[in-house]
C-alpha cells in the first residue's frame, strides 16, 4: 500500500524548474567577476543585472517548493496556475523596480517625464492586460480546469493549457492545437463537459414525408438503443423538429459517457440509420430541387440483387431445410428476403423477442452474452452460410444472445411466418424441422445443461411448441 502511494504521488510529482534557475545562476556568478567599468558595462550595472537574475531565479525555486510541491503532498489546495504565475510576475515586477532604484535608476521620473513613453506604453498593453485579467477571471471563476472537454464558441477540445495570455485546446476533429487569446475566451459562451457526467449528442436526420412520424421515431430509437455506447439512463429521445421542403426533420438525443467519441458515435448512429431505412423499404429523401431520387445502383453479384435461384442455393446449403423438395425450396425462396447491417449494428439482442432466423450470405459477426455479472462475454463468431436465430421458428421465449455485424453484412432473413404456407401443405415438415434443430442445439452444447431430461422429451416439446405457434394439431 505504501509502494502504491508512493507511485502515485511520483506520478503527479511536479517537473522541478532547472532552466531559469540554472541562468539565474550562472549570471550571478558572472556578475560576480571584478570585470571592472568598461565602455560597454559598468560594473555597477553588471551587478545589477546579476542581482535581478538571481531574485527570478529564487522566486521561481521558492513557487517550486513552497506551492507546488505540498500541492501534490496533499498538505494544501495551491491556487490556479494563472494566478500563481501572474502572482510570480507581480512579485518579479517590483523586485526588478526595488532593485533598479537601488542602484540609482530613476524609473519613475524617466516614465512621468516622457509623455510619449506614457502613451505608447498605455497603447501597447491594452490588449495584453485584456488577456490577463480575462484568464484570472476565467481561473478565479473556475469556469474550466486543465484535462477538461470543452466548446468554445464552435470550437470544442480538450484543454491541456493555461496560461496567463492563451487558453491552448487540442481539438478533436483535425487533431491540432488551438491557441486562443484568453480575452477572446472569456466573453465566448463555454459549455464544459465533465468526464463522469453524460454527455447528451443532439443531431438532425430528415426522412421522407412517406414515412409516418411514429414509425420514424421508432425506427430512430430503436437504432440509438442498439448502440453499444448508447446509455439507457438518461433514455434516448426522437422527435419531430419541422417540416423542411423535402423532408420531416427529426431531431435526435442520446446520452454517452465518453465526449471525446462524440462525432464516431454520431456517424455511427447515421450509418446504422441509413441501413435500418433500407431494410424496410425507406430511404433519406432526395431535395426537390433535383426534380427525383437517382436510382441505385448496385453490382450483379450484390446479395442484395438476389433472385429466387440464388436464395434456393443458399436455403439449400442450410441444415435446417435438408428435407425440403426443389419445388419446398422455390416456394421458401419467394417469401425470404436479404437485410444488410452495418458494422457495429445488432442484428438480434438478447432478451428480446423474435421471429425470424438468419443465415450469414456475405460478411462476419460476433455472438456474445451478458453475464450474470452485467459484463459482455464474447461466445463465437459466424462466417459466410452460418445460422443463427433457429429457435424463434419454434417458440416465443426471448433470444439468448446478441449477434453484431464485425463488418457490413448481409443476411437472409427467414420468418415464421414464410414456413407457415409449407407447413399448411406438409403438415409432417413440422416434426422434421423440430428434430433437425433439436440436433442443431445439440451440437451447440445449449442443451441439457444441468436438466436431466431425455432426447425424446426435448424433441417432444419442441413439436408441441410449433403446433402452437403454426396452429397444426398432430396429436403426440
Amino acid at each position: 500500500m505504501a509502494l502504491r502511494q508512493l507511485n502515485r504521488i511520483r506520478a503527479k510529482w511536479p517537473k522541478a524548474p532547472v532552466v531559469l534557475p540554472a541562468c539565474g545562476l550562472v549570471v550571478w556568478m558572472i556578475s560576480a567577476l571584478p570585470i571592472g567599468d568598461t565602455w560597454l558595462i559598468s560594473q555597477m550595472m553588471l551587478s545589477t543585472v546579476g542581482h535581478i537574475a538571481l531574485s527570478y531565479a529564487t522566486l521561481r525555486v521558492g513557487s517550486w517548493v513552497l506551492i507546488e510541491v505540498p500541492g501534490t503532498l496533499g498538505i494544501w489546495h495551491p491556487p490556479p496556475k494563472i494566478v500563481r504565475d501572474l502572482g510570480q510576475l507581480i512579485l518579479a515586477s517590483i523586485i526588478t523596480i526595488v532593485i533598479l532604484q537601488q542602484a540609482g535608476v530613476k524609473l519613475v521620473g524617466l516614465i512621468t517625464t516622457s509623455a510619449l513613453l506614457t502613451g505608447a506604453l498605455a497603447f501597447a498593453a491594452q490588449e495584453p492586460l485584456k488577456d490577463i485579467f480575462g484568464g484570472v477571471s476565467l481561473q478565479v471563476d473556475r469556469a474550466f480546469k486543465e484535462g477538461d472537454w470543452v466548446q468554445i464558441g464552435d470550437d470544442s477540445g480538450r484543454v491541456i493549457g493555461l496560461t496567463l495570455m492563451n487558453t491552448y485546446l487540442y481539438s478533436l476533429p483535425t487533431g491540432k492545437t488551438l491557441i486562443m487569446s484568453n480575452s477572446t475566451v472569456s466573453q465566448s459562451t463555454i459549455k464544459r463537459m465533465q468526464n463522469s457526467d453524460p454527455y447528451g449528442n443532439c443531431f438532425d436526420i430528415g426522412l421522407d414525408y412517406g414515412f409516418p412520424p411514429s414509425q420514424a421515431i421508432d425506427l430512430l430509437l430503436s437504432v440509438a438503443n442498439s448502440h453499444d455506447c448508447v446509455l439507457t439512463q438518461p433514455p434516448a429521445k426522437a422527435w419531430v423538429e419541422r417540416f423542411d421542403d423535402s423532408s420531416i426533420c427529426y431531431t435526435l438525443l442520446v446520452w454517452h459517457m465518453d465526449y471525446s467519441k462524440y462525432r464516431s458515435i454520431r456517424g455511427e448512429l447515421l450509418e446504422q440509420i441509413w441501413y435500418a431505412l433500407e431494410r424496410i423499404g425507406q430511404s433519406i429523401p432526395f431535395p426537390v430541387r433535383m426534380g427525383g431520387p437517382n436510382p441505385q445502383i448496385l453490382a450483379k453479384d450484390d446479395p442484395m440483387c438476389a433472385d429466387t435461384q440464388r436464395k434456393v442455393q443458399w436455403l439449400a446449403s442450410n441444415a435446417l431445410f435438408t428435407d425440403l423438395s426443389q419445388d419446398q425450396l422455390e416456394n421458401l425462396a419467394k417469401n425470404t428476403r436479404c437485410v444488410r447491417f452495418a458494422k457495429g449494428e445488432a442484428a438480434v439482442r438478447q432478451g428480446e423477442i423474435g421471429d425470424c432466423l438468419y443465415q450469414v450470405i456475405k460478411g462476419m459477426l460476433e455472438v456474445s452474452q451478458t453475464t450474470k455479472q452485467g459484463q459482455m462475454q464474447t461466445i463465437t463468431k459466424l462466417g459466410v452460410n452460418e445460422i443463427f436465430g433457429e429457435m424463434a421458428l419454434c417458440s416465443n421465449q426471448p433470444r439468448n444472445a446478441t449477434v453484431r455485424a464485425l463488418k457490413e453484412s448481409v443476411l437472409l432473413e427467414v420468418e415464421r411466418r414464410d414456413l407457415q404456407p409449407l407447413i399448411d401443405q406438409d403438415q409432417t415438415l413440422l416434426e422434421k424441422l423440430a428434430r433437425l434443430i433439436h440436433l442443431r442445439q445439440i451440437e451447440l452444447g445449449e442443451l441439457n445443461k444441468g436438466k436431466n431430461e431425455s432426447n425424446t422429451s426435448s424433441v417432444n416439446r419442441l413439436i408441441r411448441s410449433m403446433q402452437r405457434l403454426y396452429n397444426v394439431f398432430l396429436g403426440n
